[in-house]
């Protein structure tokens, strides 16, 4: 075997090792990536904001399905709370169920880009239940060896979608309500200046 044999032969061997190398370095990403995204979606079923934190890189946005920007975890959990609580809160839960089209796909050794769906049930204040699926994409960033995320953008169907549907039958609603309301006093007023007439 002649020596630049030799050498082409260690050339291949030290890139198919590398190779490997590289590869058992991504899946160990993706294992990693997936965790998070568990994590995330537990922590966001239960309200556990605290568990959010460190899955967030230090600067990072998050625009959500009605197209709210938040750059604060703080500002976040008020929104979301929002939503659940109070006296004129129009939801009693949403149960997130996000998965990814494909595999997170790096565009450097520390970026890489996600994208998926998420089916999410939303139980609203008079005990209806909808459905509703969205599409979420994210980018991560690996931060000191942890994968965080950097941004996440969720969105659906402004025009066709279940959610939005049942708000507008519920304004519709409280519409109706208002007018015949507004007409039964309208006619309980009527009644009652009749009535003085009558005795004047």
């Amino acid at each position: 075997m002649t020596l630049r044999l030799k050498l082409v032969l260690l050339c291949l061997l030290t890139l198919s090792l590398a190779a490997i190398a590289l590869a058992e370095d991504r899946e160990a990403d993706h294992n990693e990536l997936r965790a998070l995204l568990r994590t995330a979606t537990d922590a966001m079923n239960t309200g556990n904001f605290d568990a959010l934190r460190p899955l967030f890189y230090d600067k990072f946005s998050i625009t959500t399905v009605d197209q709210e920007l938040f750059t604060n975890l703080d500002n976040f959990k008020a929104y979301y709370e929002g939503l659940l609580k109070g006296g004129n809160a129009q939801l009693k839960s949403i149960v997130f169920r996000p998965e990814a089209d494909a595999l997170t796909e790096f565009v450097g050794d520390n970026i890489g880009l996600s994208h998926g769906t998420s089916t999410d049930t939303y139980t609203f204040a008079d005990g209806d239940v909808r459905t509703m699926t969205s599409r979420w994409t994210a980018t991560v960033y690996k931060d000191n060896g942890k994968w965080k995320i950097l941004n996440l953008h969720i969105g659906t169907n402004l025009l066709d979608n279940p959610v939005t549907a049942t708000l507008k039958g519920s304004v519709k609603k409280a519409a109706i309500a208002g007018g015949v309301g507004g007409l039964i006093i309208g006619l309980i007023i009527a009644w009652f200046l009749r009535g003085r007439r009558k005795t004047a």
